[in-house]
């Protein structure tokens, strides 16, 4: 009696130790961590154009042609010019960003001493495609452009124009009246991101503080 006692308080206890090992033995896993990583787009351009060279005529004056083999340039100089001249100009605006960007340009002219000639008639006629006058940005002098597409990144737009040209009718004295003048242009960019055109967008780049 005393034995078969003995057993089952060994049994209960092998039990009661067996069932304290279960409950330690959890179920467990660890993921992660998870790495969340943010970069930061950008909105780059650059604005360039053909180098243009001054090629001698047959009557001892020049004209001029776009070299296209050669690098492009930030500006070209054009001297003794007459009336009639064609005077290759191809202005243009490349996204070298990350970002898609609504571009513009503006375009200064210093020193055009004509009351007579706009100075946009000097181009006006060529234009790109995709390139519209901001009224509402233009003033004396000065014309802004604005390129109804969105620039993706890598791309460029078209020429914001593809030449000058002195109007043949010109006479001696308009064309002293006009005298030398410079184009100075300039382009703009602000992201695409959050914008339904390109008006909202340069809207938006004027308030800027």
């Amino acid at each position: 009696m005393k034995n078969k006692k003995w057993m089952s308080i060994m049994i209960l206890s092998l039990v009661a130790v067996f069932a304290a090992g279960v409950t330690l033995a959890y179920f467990t896993d660890t993921s992660g961590p998870v790495t969340n990583t943010f970069t930061m787009g950008n909105v780059e351009i650059l604005l360039d154009e053909a180098d243009v060279d001054a090629v001698a005529d047959d009557f001892g004056g020049f004209t001029w042609e776009a070299n296209e083999e050669a690098d492009r340039v930030y500006g070209n100089t054009y001297t003794n010019i007459y009336p009639g001249a064609f005077l290759p100009k191809d202005p243009t605006v490349t996204n070298t960003g990350s970002n898609p960007a609504f571009v513009r340009v503006m375009i200064t002219v210093e020193n055009f001493g004509s009351e007579d000639v706009a100075p946009s008639s000097l181009w006006l006629a060529t234009l790109g495609a995709g390139w519209v006058l901001d009224d509402v940005a233009s003033g004396a002098g000065v014309y802004v452009y604005n390129y109804t597409d969105v620039l993706a990144p890598g791309l460029l737009t078209t020429p914001v124009f593809t030449s000058l040209t002195i109007p043949a009718s010109f006479n001696s004295a308009q064309m002293a009246s006009i005298g030398d003048f410079n184009l100075v242009i300039e382009a703009h960019a602000i992201q695409a991101q959050g914008f339904a055109d390109v008006a909202a967008a340069f809207a938006a780049y004027g308030a800027q503080p």
